[in-house]
């Protein structure tokens, strides 16, 4: 899948924001680019190249050092999405999951921001979850984010996160 290049890219980002501050653009960028496929369904290869520089440039941005690094650590290193697609079944299954899901509330939390509206969900989940799925990690610890993205976008579905009820009195 060409989105594929979003997630690998993505996680690199993730990873120089563990060691590195991130800036002000940040969290919207991620938001955006895990959105990227559900905002933009008829996007061309153009879109796509866009996004992946933007990724990249916020990388550089966060982690100015590491790319002309003579030593990379490989923390801030594009995904090997192959790691997915060659897992176990289970682990496989579950990763791709929650990289949907992931997806998902991004594009909520995407379209609530155009809005001005509050997304309801914590910047730090996307990392903390992009971050699980390029770990090599047990399936309990997977199924349980996963469980924890799923509960969030039932919440999401059934409306309980609708405390923008005020603009709808008027």
């Amino acid at each position: 899948m060409k989105e594929d290049q979003i997630i690998s890219v993505l996680i690199g980002l993730v990873g120089a924001c563990n060691n590195n501050p991130k800036t002000t653009d940040t969290d919207d960028l991620v938001i955006k680019a895990l959105a990227f496929p559900l905002i933009f369904p008829e996007y061309d290869d153009t879109a796509l190249q866009k996004m992946i520089d933007d990724i990249y440039s916020e990388k550089n941005s966060v982690a100015p050092g590491c790319a002309m690094c003579t030593a990379p650590c490989g923390n801030t290193s594009d995904y090997d999405m192959r790691r997915i697609y060659e897992a176990d079944d289970e682990i496989r299954k579950v990763k791709l999951q929650i990289l949907e899901t992931i997806q998902e509330l991004a594009s909520y939390a995407y379209r609530n921001r155009q809005e001005g509206k509050p997304s309801h969900i914590d910047n730090v989940f996307f990392y903390k979850a992009l971050s699980y799925v390029s770990y090599d990690m047990d399936a309990a610890d997977l199924l349980r984010l996963l469980d924890e993205a799923e509960n969030m976008e039932r919440a999401i579905r059934s409306g309980e996160f609708q405390d923008d009820k005020e603009d709808h009195k008027n």
